[in-house]
């Protein structure tokens, strides 16, 4: 690397550390794990923490370890962007675990393939290590804009989280992409390039490549204004634990291995009460399932909480039972 350091750099590194001293315990004095692709955004982390680890190693209680999964789908691409990953950490005195991660069969192959690359690193490093992730501010915008069109609530429009509750920590939020890029270019190192983000039959590069330049040229400054939503949906997040907390009370919200129950009694609409299908959302995609839509909830809603009984097939498969305003909600 080279002895220069321009400011962007500086800026990087100080950036990098705000977030780790401001982190809670015990994330903030554990094991520090770099999870790296072999990509520009992966390889700045790798740069800026390296340096930050030079500048202050009492930040850094436990050591920095790197983390590179080969999931083994490009055949020698992903070669090379282990090759890489190993002369990086090389050059940076970074020690380097590389595990094994295959993918399973099955739809959504991102979905999938970034499941087991979590799994199997977090198996290699223990679950007390703090993993960083290089996800920066353009993929906050493309995030949000992917769920805002698949219909996400304020809840879905959080976006990223800094930190995941199992030590998936994400310093670079607030960074743009190019900053990363430039720090990459400032240090004289050539990340690798993915040709599979290229693919635009993938929602997310269909954004990134097309949609969200195309709408930042007839509206510029909309990806910051985008990443800023999330963010701002992730403050009212306490707030609105605490009122689906409350309202998980007031109607019995009862969860078990089949499906899950509630009453409507104490409801004036649940037809168009906002926090009642904010709690509906969780309880449905903690199955696994997807939300019925909206006219067929509200409808649904409405029928039970007429106080008639019934019952009715929807969603995928599911068995809605209503009677004496209460509804239950079962898989098939």
């Amino acid at each position: 690397m080279e002895r220069h350091q321009p400011a962007g750099i500086d800026r990087l590194i100080e950036i990098f550390l705000t977030s780790l001293t401001a982190l809670p315990l015990p994330w903030r004095t554990a094991p520090l794990g770099l999870c790296l692709s072999g990509g520009v955004d992966s390889s700045a982390l790798a740069i800026a923490a390296s340096k930050a680890l030079e500048s202050a190693p009492e930040a850094f209680p436990q050591g920095v370890r790197a983390f590179h999964a080969r999931h083994g789908l490009r055949g020698s691409e992903s070669s090379g962007d282990a090759a890489s990953v190993r002369e990086l950490c090389g050059r940076l005195g970074l020690a380097l675990t590389e595990v094994d991660a295959s993918v399973p069969h099955g739809p959504g192959l991102e979905a999938r393939a970034r499941a087991a690359r979590y799994d199997a690193i977090r198996l290699a490093a223990g679950p007390a290590t703090l993993l960083a992730t290089a996800h920066h501010r353009d993929d906050q915008t493309e995030t949000v804009l992917l769920r805002l069109l698949r219909g996400a609530g304020p809840v879905g429009l959080r976006g990223i989280h800094p930190l995941r509750a199992d030590g998936v920590w994400r310093p670079f939020l607030s960074v743009p992409r190019t900053s990363l890029a430039a720090m990459c270019e400032d240090c004289g190192w050539t990340p690798r390039q993915d040709s599979s983000n290229l693919d635009t039959a993938f929602a997310r590069n269909a954004l990134r490549h097309e949609f969200i330049p195309a709408l930042e040229q007839e509206h510029p400054g909309v990806s910051e204004v985008l990443a800023a939503l999330g963010d701002a949906a992730q403050r009212l997040e306490p707030y609105i634990e605490r009122a689906l907390i409350r309202l998980s009370e007031s109607v019995h919200l009862a969860v078990d291995d089949r499906g899950f129950s509630c009453d409507l009694s104490h409801l004036d609409d649940p037809a168009t009460d906002p926090e009642l299908e904010l709690l509906l959302d969780r309880v449905w995609t903690k199955f696994g399932r997807r939300p019925w839509a909206g006219q067929q909830r509200a409808r649904l809603l409405s029928d039970a909480a007429s106080g008639s009984t019934g019952r009715r097939a929807g969603g995928q498969g599911e068995l809605a039972i209503w009677g004496s305003r209460k509804l239950r909600i079962e898989r098939a």
